[in-house]
């Protein structure tokens, strides 16, 4: 049995289950040994209803490589360790630049989802955290004060853009740290009072997601950063407590039209 791809299950949207399916996985998740199983999604002649389906108490972002890129080792090397202070790019709207004149930008949709999470009411009651090993914490703190999240701040107000610092604002649980992302994970569980099965990961590392999943927390595999297919099959396959890893299958793709799904 293959996996429906995002073009073919146009009827995915209206009713859906999940049924595992024993099978190897797809060559790019196969390459990183993400996947044992597969999950295929499949009609169940019910009408599904978002409003209904479980949704996370804890979603957590990791930052390099995940929410923007380049990475702040990355920055180091190419900036000659002269990185902050950032400042809006001359040339790219939305974009920041290092002192050394390196461009830093936002991958994905990371400012649609961030938005969401800011402005939707169905996220008030959802912890958004951080947990990151990034080599220059002041540098990713900075970032998250600068990129804004707003398409187009009105430069006619006195009104500050939206910022992505506001979206973590009122997180207990801001994991910048050195020690590896199960402790992360640990401490998040502790803080909260939840459940592993209970949280949402992002994260572009396929170490840090094949060692967050064992854990029993849902985690997405975005190795070009959160974009909005990566989101919405997070969202449809939680919880996804097994073990496994979310993601979309693009080895061999020019794009995402053709990527498979694998749970």
């Amino acid at each position: 049995m293959r996996l429906i791809s995002p073009i073919a299950s146009i009827a995915f949207v209206a009713s859906m289950s999940l049924e595992v399916v024993e099978s190897f996985a797809p060559p790019r998740a196969s390459r990183l040994g993400i996947a044992p199983r597969l999950f295929a999604v499949t009609g169940t002649g019910t009408d599904y209803d978002a409003s209904t389906k479980s949704r996370p108490k804890a979603i957590i972002f990791d930052l390099d490589g995940c929410l923007w890129k380049p990475e702040m080792y990355e920055l180091v090397w190419f900036s000659k360790g002269q990185g902050a202070p950032f400042s809006p790019h001359p040339e790219k709207p939305g974009a920041l630049i290092s002192v050394a004149g390196e461009p830093i930008q936002l991958l994905g949709d990371v400012r649609e989802v961030m938005r969401e999470l800011l402005e939707d009411p169905k996220w008030k009651d959802c912890c958004i955290g951080i947990s990151s090993r990034t080599d220059e914490p002041n540098w990713a703190r900075e970032l998250l004060q600068k990129f804004t999240i707003e398409e187009l701040p009105d430069p006619d107000t006195d009104k500050r853009p939206a910022v992505i610092q506001d979206v973590f604002d009122k997180s207990p649980i801001i994991e910048i740290a050195k020690d590896g992302k199960v402790q992360h994970f640990q401490r998040i569980a502790n803080t909260l009072g939840i459940s592993f099965g209970d949280m949402l990961f992002f994260d572009n590392e396929s170490g840090n997601c094949r060692e967050v999943a064992r854990l029993g927390v849902t985690v997405a595999y975005c190795p070009d950063g959160v974009d909005r297919r990566i989101w919405d099959v997070a969202l449809e396959a939680f919880p996804q407590t097994g073990g496994d890893v979310v993601g979309l299958d693009v080895f061999g793709y020019d794009s995402l039209e053709g990527a498979e799904r694998f749970y």
